[in-house]
């Protein structure tokens, strides 16, 4: 068996969906015949500091949009409002604002059935973490993944 078909064969995302996660995500990690919930467990945790209440985009002027966002830090929620061209752009405003200063190094979008995977590498002081988000939506899957991410960072 030759070293991409092994890759493969230990990928818990190809084996469920036959789709190859990004070759930069496949070369870093050691799979080591990870499950299906553990993948999702360690890629995209619904546990952390950092959770997202609420979502909503309207039009704004010269081409941007004007984000709105709501989101549960610890015990306290908060409120945060960008206007720019596209919504990781505002995602990252917002979190930088909440103290989250994360850099998205890496951003990869897949359609898997009726679901967008996204997997994104972000980085804060150095160190670096994958992460991924699955939803039905293409925008709430980025967002997802980057939350996860920055989820993992502040661990």
């Amino acid at each position: 068996m030759n070293a991409l078909a092994s890759t493969f064969a230990t990928d818990p995302f190809h084996s469920r969906f036959g789709c190859a996660l990004p070759r930069t995500m496949r070369d870093e990690i050691t799979w080591q015949h990870m499950s299906w919930a553990n993948f999702t467990e360690r890629f995209s945790p619904t546990t952390g500091p950092l959770r997202l209440g609420s979502w909503t985009a309207g039009m704004a002027t010269g081409g941007r949009t004007a984000y709105d966002a709501t989101f549960g830090i610890g015990d306290t929620i908060i409120t945060c409002a960008a206007t720019t061209y596209g919504p990781i752009e505002a995602l990252s405003s917002m979190l930088h604002d909440a103290g989250f200063r994360i850099e998205i190094l890496s951003f990869h979008q897949q359609i898997i059935g009726d679901e967008t995977a996204t997997f994104v590498l972000v980085e804060h002081d150095g160190r670096r973490e994958w992460s991924m988000g699955m939803e039905s939506d293409a925008t709430l899957s980025s967002i997802r993944a980057v939350i996860a991410g920055a989820n993992l960072l502040a661990r």
